[in-house]
């Protein structure tokens, strides 16, 4: 049966053709763009001091002044996590180099390293090659790390196996949502929808909004900042491998982390790490983490 829908003409079909190209050619544009977001987030990491998440985009500014006693049983000391091969919290590999990172889950520097390298430090870790040492700290005085933080911590302590996806998730939810500039999807509910999506058990999703307004692991935020301090570093993120600061304009690769552990074997090096005197690096010229804090707080 002859259909009674006329042929588009030429001109039309050559419209559509038109639009179809340039529906094309700008998703190829918005491809591009977020890959060069996350190159220039991580090449400005490295001369732009401790801003972060405060340059651009006011986060839920709200303080809380309670401060919990929890502190996750797989945590150290000074706060760091640790995962090796098995990808749970509290384990090692024995002998391979530790990879330190140095964040604030309100800093969008922070969240593009950990984007661009997630699978590169899943494949270290599972092959052995690699024991990641999580060192979270709050230094941008912004109440969403608070919210993480104590999200965070209630997974480590009850739901431990999920907890390097939520970290991940968490970063992964924070980098869309600083790109959109939209702050009022920084809340409890957006973090627990995203734990939601890496496993985390229903019951555990449930308790976030009791542990973040009792700020259930103050105490746990307290320690990781001061050891940030402590240490005399500067900014986030700050990177360690082997106990040598990297260079983070040398790791805006893919598998730039991998070829910083083969230079091991070779000798390379990078920036040594503040000492116990609390002298950071010439090089660095970023201003103080405490001066920084109160700037973006």
């Amino acid at each position: 049966m002859a259909s009674n829908t006329p042929r588009p003409t030429k001109a039309e079909r050559r419209a559509a053709a038109r639009a179809k190209a340039k529906a094309l050619r700008e998703e190829q544009e918005r491809r591009e763009r977020r890959a060069k977001i996350t190159r220039r987030s991580l090449l400005g990491a490295a001369t732009v001091v401790v801003v972060g998440a405060g340059a651009g985009l006011v986060v839920y500014s709200r303080k809380n002044t309670v401060v919990g006693n929890s502190f996750p049983g797989v945590a150290e000391a000074d706060g760091s996590v640790t995962f090796g091969a098995p990808l749970t919290p509290g384990t090692s590999n024995d002998g391979a180099p530790v990879l330190d990172v140095f964040f604030d889950y309100s800093c969008h520097f922070c969240a593009a390293f950990d984007t661009l390298h997630t699978e590169e430090i899943t494949t270290l870790l599972r092959d052995g090659r690699i024991t990641l040492a999580l060192r979270p700290c709050k230094i941008l005085g912004q109440n969403w790390t608070d919210i993480v933080m104590n999200g965070m911590g209630l997974v480590l302590d009850q739901q431990p196996d999920t907890a390097l996806d939520f970290h991940n998730a968490a970063f992964s939810l924070f980098s869309e949502i600083y790109n959109s500039q939209d702050g009022n999807r920084l809340t409890v509910d957006e973090l627990a929808s995203t734990a939601k999506s890496t496993g985390v058990s229903g019951s555990i999703v449930d308790a976030f909004n009791k542990t973040v307004k009792d700020n259930s692991y103050g105490t746990w935020t307290e320690t990781g900042t001061g050891t940030f301090k402590d240490k005399g570093l500067q900014s986030t993120p700050t990177v360690l491998l082997d106990g040598t600061q990297l260079d983070l304009q040398t790791l805006s690769t893919e598998t730039a982390l991998t070829e910083a552990v083969d230079g091991l074997a070779g000798g390379a090096s990078g920036t040594p790490a503040p000492g116990d005197d609390g002298q950071a690096p010439a090089e660095g010229g970023a201003a103080s983490a405490e001066s920084s804090s109160t700037a973006a707080g």
